[in-house]
């Protein structure tokens, strides 16, 4: 419900006089932000997160005395800004850009679409002096005019303090009055709003922003709303899944927090009462750098015994690919970071309203996967000759010929899984087979997808060229360039060879955990 309320002043007051090393404190003077329009939420009810139509907030900004008495003498613009989040735009008299000018000391009915704000936020007004004309004029705005024209011994924007841009007319800093309001209440961000849903998950909403992530966790009666769950410990962070059954089929529901090294006293079914971090796209991977976490350890023990307050693991199965969905890479980019699998075994197909619920399908290496290197003209690879690494010096020129050529015909060919790229990283190639008799005539049967198996010494993917295994799982990683898409196996569990051998349930594979403060793996 719009209400019309108002508020609270935070004056900025200044001390008398000056000292050595700081420049002279001009005034204490304040200004004063109220809001008209628009809604301020509560602590228990917040308003939603407005990340692609902005969010309109009206207010109205005034300029007082330091007795209390609205100072009518103030004519001028003032900043405006909202903490955290961007002001896209503002409308109302008197705006240019994000400034208002204020006459005899107020500016009213002017609104500002905002977008990104989330948690405890606050508008913010600062008088900078800023004065701003259109730079083409004649005489030109003082702070392009290459005069000191306030005498202090600078001149122009940036080398004036005076001067917020090139545009402004004064050379004067104003009066740094300001004015913070008090909270204004938005919703924090899910998993999936850092993950950039709102744009279809090709980047992040907060670039290069400190977020703070509704985990679920409500301290006010120590209960879950909904949770997130850690599904991997890695050598540098940890992945985590937002469990909440109402977004959870949507996709874009996991992440990754960058750490630099594993986390310590963190591990695979611990459920998180914080999170926070910086947001980052990490050639088109969306992680949490820098991050802090809360954690609800795991008792396994607890759970065996049946204690009360006591939980399952809750990692969840994962996201069964098929030869349909590992080709569509809106499907992927759903999945990144999440919990994925290839297998030989029957796959969902809920997209397909004519055809059985499941589709039988069959997981291989690919065969054409060998040291040698394919021969010119066509450089087609073979079962043992798949390296386009043609002059042996480490890396596949993928820009000229031959090795552009070698490298193309590698990519066209499904079966194909380039040495080098294996040899360098522990990058290879599976094969997906849809096995379904009713596939339409001219639908690939066969798809790839790129899997990393680093984490596990015993298992060398050359030696399974071309041959059948039960499954392959792992974290969603995703890199812009190349291949962009790869599943990596987090331990052991991850990989089953057997085709008579089912997969590990998810509560209880990889279930690894950190002890050391200072981890080394």
């Amino acid at each position: 419900m719009k209400s019309k309320w108002y508020l609270a002043l935070v004056p900025l007051v200044f001390g008398m006089g000056c000292t050595d090393g700081f420049g002279e404190l001009k005034s204490n003077e304040r200004l004063t932000v109220s809001l008209v329009g628009g809604e301020r939420g509560t602590k228990i009810s917040r308003v939603d997160i407005a990340l692609a139509d902005p969010a309109r907030l009206t207010v109205k900004v005034e300029a007082y005395r330091a007795d209390g008495s609205l100072n009518t003498d103030f004519t001028g613009y003032v900043r405006l800004s909202i903490k955290p989040g961007t002001v896209r735009d503002i409308v109302g008299p008197n705006v240019v850009g994000r400034n208002v000018r204020l006459v005899n000391g107020v500016a009213g009915d002017v609104t500002l679409g905002v977008v990104g704000s989330y948690g405890d936020t606050r508008i913010w007004a600062e008088d900078m002096g800023y004065f701003p004309v259109d730079p083409n004029v004649n005489p030109p705005p003082q702070c392009s005019d290459g005069k000191d024209n306030d005498g202090d011994g600078d001149i122009d924007f940036p080398a004036d303090a005076g001067c917020a841009f090139a545009n402004d007319d004064s050379e004067d800093g104003g009066t740094l009055a300001t004015g913070v309001s008090p909270i204004l209440y938005f919703k924090y961000p899910r998993i999936r709003d850092v993950r950039g849903i709102s744009q279809g998950g090709s980047a992040t909403s907060f670039p290069h922003e400190q977020v703070q992530i509704d985990t679920g966790y409500r301290p006010e009666d120590n209960s879950f709303e909904f949770s997130l769950v850690v599904t991997r410990i890695a050598q540098d962070g940890f992945y985590v899944t937002d469990l909440d059954p109402k977004d959870f089929g949507r996709g874009f529901h996991s992440l990754f927090a960058f750490n630099f090294s594993a986390p310590a006293r963190l591990g695979v079914c611990d459920r998180l009462t914080a999170l926070a971090g910086t947001a980052s796209d990490f050639f088109g991977f969306t992680e949490l750098g820098f991050p802090t976490w809360g954690v609800e350890p795991w008792d396994e023990e607890a759970y065996k015994q049946g204690l009360p307050g006591s939980r399952p693991c809750m990692v969840p199965e994962p996201f069964v690919f098929g030869a349909k969905t590992a080709a569509d890479p809106n499907v992927k980019l759903q999945q990144i970071a999440a919990l994925v699998r290839a297998w030989t075994g029957d796959v969902p197909a809920p997209d397909e309203k004519d055809a059985p619920n499941t589709h039988a399908h069959s997981l291989s290496v690919a065969s054409h996967f060998g040291s040698g290197f394919p021969k010119a003209p066509t450089y087609a690879p073979k079962d043992d000759a798949s390296n386009c690494d043609l002059n042996g010096d480490g890396s596949v020129d993928f820009s000229t010929n031959p090795e552009k050529a070698c490298a193309d015909a590698c990519a066209k060919d499904v079966q194909c899984s380039e040495w080098s790229t294996y040899a360098a990283r522990g990058d290879f190639r599976l094969v997906l087979h849809d096995n379904d008799p009713r596939v339409s005539t001219g639908t690939p049967r066969d798809t790839q997808m790129q899997a990393n198996a680093s984490t596990v010494s015993a298992f060398h993917a050359a030696a399974l060229r071309g041959k059948p295994i039960k499954s392959f799982t792992g974290t969603l990683r995703y890199f812009s360039g190349g291949s962009q898409f790869t599943i990596e196996a987090r331990c052991p569990d991850d990989i089953v060879v057997d085709l008579d051998k089912p997969a590990l349930g998810s509560d209880k594979a990889c279930r690894a955990r950190t002890t050391s403060e200072n981890p080394g793996n």
